[in-house]
């Protein structure tokens, strides 16, 4: 069967919630946990793996026509109460179309690890309910409230004959019984903030929030965020206290907010926070010149020359990254610079003389 598969990535950051065990695979699989096959022997070629981008995946095996292969995946012992009796993970298959396969979630409250007919289904999900026709990932949760009280395993299983491949990652046990939890606090930038420094590599801000110390744990978060002040954008729900926003401008007022999730619902009230970005520091650069020193051209093509009343003691070239590219001490009033190996771009030239200092920029061209 001719499939078209997709590379999926996920990028995971826990919250620390009052869970017994969340589990993100970001080191593999752990020596508590264990995979195997089903009961009839079938596809012993093809099991559960982890895969480089921090989930465990498990392919399709074509076997006897009318039989299946399953593929078990199961957790340690778990002890179930009222406040961690929802499990929730998230989940998508390689393919939209249906290839038949079926997932399902088995629990037992036996000693045994490995004994198969020891669980019993609790969830069944069909590939179609899995992706619901887009091939990302998404969250999943199982009731498992009939089992408070007790000490279980839990056994995520693949069924499938040549069938799809299944992705998982996030596995947390939650408290259903939760109020929704407060609002997030800290927030970096900082509330009202200017100045605020762009990361040139991408033009990027990063964002940072702390969880409340009251209240019921939070799972998620909703991160809105836009130029408008009360008309924010929605970029998504995340299982993280941090975000990277890229291509954000100089000079610009942002306003975002953070709205904590748990299975109670989302936290209310939570306020809107600003910041300003910096002006771009090639445009002020220009103020910062040394009295009766000229530097020319400006778009360079292979020399830069100046010519000073007094001499010039240092001079040093970075690029927008800050890094130095070129650094010389020609204690003279005139001369002239070989640029002919820079990259072209846009460099800010450094010179100093005597107790002056100036900042230049340059296109090299």
């Amino acid at each position: 069967m001719k499939k078209i598969t997709f590379l999926i990535l996920f990028l995971t950051i826990s919250f620390s919630v009052k869970a017994q065990f969340p589990e993100n695979f970001d080191n593999g699989l752990p020596p508590e946990w264990t995979t195997y096959i089903g009961e009839n022997g079938l596809g012993a070629t093809v099991n559960w793996e982890y895969n480089d981008n921090g989930y465990m995946t498990v392919g399709w095996e074509a076997v006897t026509a009318g039989a299946v292969a399953e593929d078990w995946l199961v957790s340690p012992q778990v002890a179930i109460t009222a406040t961690n009796s929802l499990l929730m993970f998230a989940q998508t298959d390689a393919n939209v179309p249906d290839y038949g396969s079926v997932f399902s979630v088995r629990v037992s409250s036996e000693n045994s690890q490995t004994t198969h007919s020891d669980f019993a289904i609790v969830d069944t999900q069909t590939e179609v309910e899995v992706t619901e026709g887009v091939v990302a990932f998404s969250n999943h949760e199982v009731d498992l409230s009939a089992f408070e009280g007790q000490t279980i395993y839990i056994a995520l299983v693949w069924t499938q004959n040549d069938g799809d491949r299944l992705y998982i990652d996030n596995l947390q046990l939650a408290n259903q019984n939760a109020s929704a939890p407060d609002c997030a606090v800290n927030p970096t930038p900082a509330i009202a903030a200017t100045n605020v420094n762009i990361d040139v590599t991408n033009d990027s801000v990063s964002h940072s929030w702390e969880l409340p110390s009251t209240g019921d744990s939070a799972t998620s978060s909703d991160f809105f965020f836009g130029t408008t002040s009360g008309a924010l954008n929605l970029l998504g729900t995340f299982s993280g206290t941090s975000i990277n926003i890229t291509g954000v401008s100089y000079s610009t007022t942002y306003y975002w907010r953070v709205v904590l999730k748990n299975s109670g619902g989302d936290a209310t009230g939570c306020s809107e926070w600003s910041y300003t970005t910096e002006d771009d520091p090639t445009l002020s650069i220009e103020k910062n010149k040394i009295e009766g020193l000229l530097l020319f051209p400006s778009l360079v093509d292979k020399e830069l020359n100046f010519t000073s009343q007094k001499t010039v003691d240092v001079i040093t070239i970075f690029n927008l990254l800050g890094q130095q590219v070129y650094n010389s001490k020609p204690n003279t009033e005139n001369s002239s610079l070989d640029l002919s190996s820079l990259k072209k771009g846009v460099y800010i030239v450094k010179l100093i003389s005597g107790n002056s200092t100036g900042s230049y920029k340059i296109i090299k061209e």
